[in-house]
C-alpha cells in the first residue's frame, strides 16, 4: 500500500521485504529516506538503524511503530532516527515528515558546503601574507572599507605590485564573495573582437561564429568582472562599456535583444588615464564611472619595511614548488634586498627568491646564491618619492617638488603625489601657488 502511495506521489520507491534485503539494497544503492518497520521478520527497525550508523550512512530514517510501541521508538529517535509514525499512516502526515526530512538534509548539505568554503578561505588566508608598512596598511584599510559596497574601484599601481591580487581581496571581503571572479586583460583584446569576448555573440553573427558564446559579463553576472590595463581598452569599446555600467544590460553581438547583468566592476592600470582623455584615447564618461573609488597598490621600494615578510613567503611556496627545504635567509641577503630599487616590484622579488632557492645547497640562502641584482638603491629613489604622507607642514614643500619634476604638470604631479587632480587643485588653491 505504501509503494503505490509513493509512487503515485512522484517518488521512487524500492520495497524489501526484511532487514537483510534492506542491508543488500542500501549496500548497493543509495537512497533519500528509509521508512522501515520496528518490527520486521528477521530483526528490527533498530537493528537496521545501528547497521547504517556503524556504515556511516548518512540517510534519515523514520520508523513505523504500533500504538503500544511508542517509547521504543523514542529510544530509535536517540540512536538517529529522524522521526517515527503510528500505524495506521496517515498519509497527510507521511507527506510533511518527509518533507522535513529533506528539508533537513538540505540544511546540513548548505552548512556542509559554508563548513567547507570557509576551511577553503582559511587555507587561502594561510597561504597569502599581508604588508605592514604604513603604506600597505592603508591600501588594506582602503580596501576594508570599500569592499563591502557595490562602488566601481580603480586600483593603480606600478606593473608587478600585486593589483590583481588587490582587486581579489576586494571580491573575496564582498557581498558577492561566492559569486564568481573573471579577469580580463584589456591589453589581449583586439579592436574586432573585444565586443564578442565581452559581451559574447550568436551563432553565425560573423563568419567564425560557428556557435553561440557567453562573454566575460555574462560569466561574472552575480560576481566581480576585473579589468586589467583597461587604459588599453579599444575606444571603440568604450561606448558599449559605458551603456553596459548605465544600464546594466548587455546586447550580445548579432542579437536583437539585451540581457540583465548583475556585475561589480574593478579596474587596474598603470597608465595615466588622464593623459589618455586628453590624448583622445579614453572616454572621459567612462573613466569617471570606472573611477567611483580609487585605491593605489604601492611600489615595493616604498615599502622597504615588508620585504622580509614578502620574502619568507615567497621562500615557503618555493620549497613546495620545487622540493626544497631552504629555512633561512642571510642578513647579508635581507641588507642586498632592502637597498635594490626593486622596479619590477613583487612579481621581480618573487622570481628572485624562486631562483635563490634552487640554486641554494644548504638551509640558507645566501648572497652566493642570489642572482645580480643592479646597484640602483633605494635611497636613490627617495628623491623621486614626493607621496604626501607626510606631517601638514611638509604638504605644500612636496606639492611644489611635484610640480617642478613634471614642469608643472598637474595631472602627473597627482600621480606622484597618490592623489586625484581635484584634490591637487584644492591644495594648490589652499597654499596660493
Amino acid at each position: 500500500m505504501l509503494e503505490k502511495w509513493f509512487e503515485k506521489n512522484g517518488y521512487v520507491a524500492k520495497w524489501c521485504t526484511g532487514m537483510l534485503s534492506a542491508q543488500e539494497t542500501l549496500s548497493d544503492s543509495t537512497y533519500d529516506i528509509v521508512l522501515s518497520d520496528l518490527r520486521l521478520p528477521d530483526g528490527d527497525g533498530i537493528m537496521l538503524l545501528n547497521w547504517l550508523n556503524e556504515r556511516q550512512l548518512s540517510v534519515p530514517v523514520i520508523i513505523m511503530t504500533g500504538y503500544g510501541e511508542i517509547q521504543t521508538a523514542v529510544s530509535a529517535i536517540k540512536l538517529g532516527a529522524f522521526d517515527f509514525l503510528e500505524k495506521p499512516i496517515n498519509p497527510s502526515i507521511l507527506a510533511q515528515k518527509i518533507e522535513a526530512a529533506f528539508n533537513e538534509k538540505k540544511t546540513e548539505k548548505s552548512i556542509q558546503k559554508k563548513q567547507t568554503k570557509d576551511i577553503k578561505k582559511e587555507d587561502k588566508k594561510k597561504n597569502t601574507v599581508e604588508g605592514r608598512s604604513t603604506l600597505s596598511t592603508r591600501m588594506y584599510s582602503f580596501i576594508n572599507t570599500v569592499a563591502p559596497t557595490q562602488m566601481a574601484v580603480m586600483i593603480i599601481g606600478e606593473s608587478g605590485t600585486g593589483k590583481e591580487h588587490a582587486a581579489r581581496m576586494i571580491h573575496e571581503r564582498s557581498t558577492r564573495a561566492d559569486g564568481p571572479f573573471i579577469a580580463v586583460d584589456c591589453g589581449g583584446l583586439s579592436t574586432e573582437l573585444a565586443p564578442s569576448e565581452l559581451f559574447g555573440h550568436k551563432k553565425g553573427s560573423f563568419t567564425s561564429a560557428i556557435e553561440d558564446k557567453t562573454g566575460f559579463f555574462a560569466e561574472a553576472n552575480g560576481g566581480t568582472l576585473f579589468l586589467d590595463e583597461v587604459g588599453n581598452l579599444p575606444y571603440g569599446v568604450q561606448m558599449q562599456m559605458l551603456r553596459t555600467l548605465q544600464e546594466k544590460k548587455i546586447r550580445p553581438v548579432g542579437s536583437a535583444s539585451d540581457l540583465d547583468v548583475d556585475v561589480r566592476i574593478v579596474t587596474a592600470t598603470n597608465e595615466n588615464l588622464e593623459k589618455a582623455i586628453a590624448d583622445g584615447t579614453f572616454r572621459e564618461d567612462l573613466y569617471h564611472r570606472l573611477n567611483e573609488f580609487m585605491i593605489e597598490v604601492p611600489a615595493l621600494r616604498n615599502c622597504k619595511d615588508d620585504i622580509p615578510l614578502y620574502a619568507e613567503h615567497f621562500v615557503a611556496e618555493a620549497n613546495t614548488e620545487l622540493d626544497k627545504k631552504i629555512k633561512f635567509i642571510s642578513a647579508k641577503v635581507f641588507s642586498r634586498l632592502e637597498t635594490y630599487s626593486w622596479p619590477g616590484n613583487l612579481r621581480e622579488l618573487r622570481n628572485v627568491i624562486r631562483r635563490s632557492v634552487l640554486f641554494s645547497n644548504g638551509d640558507t640562502i645566501t648572497l652566493e646564491s642570489l642572482p645580480f641584482l643592479s646597484d640602483k638603491t633605494v635611497e636613490s629613489n627617495k628623491e623621486t618619492d614626493v607621496s604626501l604622507n607626510v606631517s601638514p607642514e611638509e604638504e605644500k614643500e612636496k606639492i611644489m617638488l611635484a610640480l617642478e619634476k613634471t614642469k608643472g604638470n598637474k595631472s602627473k604631479a597627482a600621480i606622484l603625489l597618490r592623489i586625484d587632480r581635484k584634490t591637487l587643485y584644492n591644495k594648490i588653491n589652499k597654499y596660493g601657488l
